[in-house]
């Protein structure tokens, strides 16, 4: 689905390298979920994935067809994208941002129809965000409006969802309803791919995890491989525990504060 070949990134104007020699295969239908310490390069990654950025050397690929021979729109047919923070100097109504997210599939004249305003109601109940359908984006909390930017995205119906934080801002119980409606976007063939500091949701609801650090990526696969004690610590510097929930048997993780040690 999409190919990533020995790609680098380095700042403008910087000689410091902020990815290095990256190559990666993401697969239809696949839900992965990168982590790393903070400053890794998991930002930067998921904005050359979304084409918001590009590559200093490297090449990125999508259904075997380099980025550069994609047309812009046709692209984001394809892939969408749900950033860390979202800001805007216009009080749009929720609405109206999750409107935005049909704009691709408006008509020549550049409006929407019946079908989009009924995709955009239909997202808006899934997220549980319609009793906010009318207010102003500067008068909803933090979570509302990350869940409203994740509606946006939705909205758009694109084949790959990039992902960078979507729990931010949100309690316990929406961060799971989040990676719930995720994982149920993945059965309906979508491909998921987030960025999350959450390694215990992640082992829950990925397929695959991808671990950065210092620009490259260390460790690669699925769940059981990769929630291993000796790789936390090597990726995070931190002590910790590894044991298998007794209910869903899958690997969670147990970390301490750094003043005590594990038995």
């Amino acid at each position: 689905m999409i190919r990533i070949e020995n790609l680098k990134y380095f700042y403008p104007d910087s000689t410091r390298e902020i990815l290095s020699d990256i190559s990666l295969t993401f697969n239809q239908n696949e839900f992965t979920v990168i982590l790393g310490p903070n400053g890794s390069g998991k930002t930067t990654l998921i904005k050359l994935i979304a084409r918001l950025i590009k590559p200093t050397s490297g090449k990125l690929y999508l259904k075997d067809q380099p980025y550069d021979a994609i047309n812009i729109k046709e692209f984001y047919r394809m892939i969408s994208y749900v950033p860390q923070k979202f800001f805007s100097i216009y009080p749009y109504t929720v609405f109206e941002i999750v409107l935005m997210g049909r704009s691709l599939h408006f008509n020549y004249l550049g409006f929407e129809n019946k079908k989009d305003v009924r995709k955009v109601k239909e997202v808006l109940q899934q997220l549980g965000l319609e009793h906010l359908a009318k207010k102003r984006i500067n008068e909803i909390s933090g979570g509302e409006l990350q869940k409203v930017i994740l509606a946006r995205s939705i909205a758009q119906d694109s084949e790959v969802l990039l992902l960078d934080e979507p729990n931010t801002h949100l309690d316990l119980k929406h961060q799971i309803q989040i990676f719930d409606l995720l994982k149920n976007l993945q059965s309906q063939g979508k491909t998921i791919i987030a960025v999350s500091h959450d390694i215990n949701l992640a082992s829950f609801y990925a397929d695959r995890l991808i671990f950065l650090k210092d620009g490259i990526i260390k460790y690669d696969g699925d769940i059981t491989s990769m929630l291993k004690e000796e790789i936390i610590e090597d990726v995070f510097e931190i002590e910790n525990k590894v044991v298998i929930d007794p209910v869903d048997k899958i690997p969670q993780l147990i970390i301490k504060p750094l003043r005590k040690k594990l038995d």
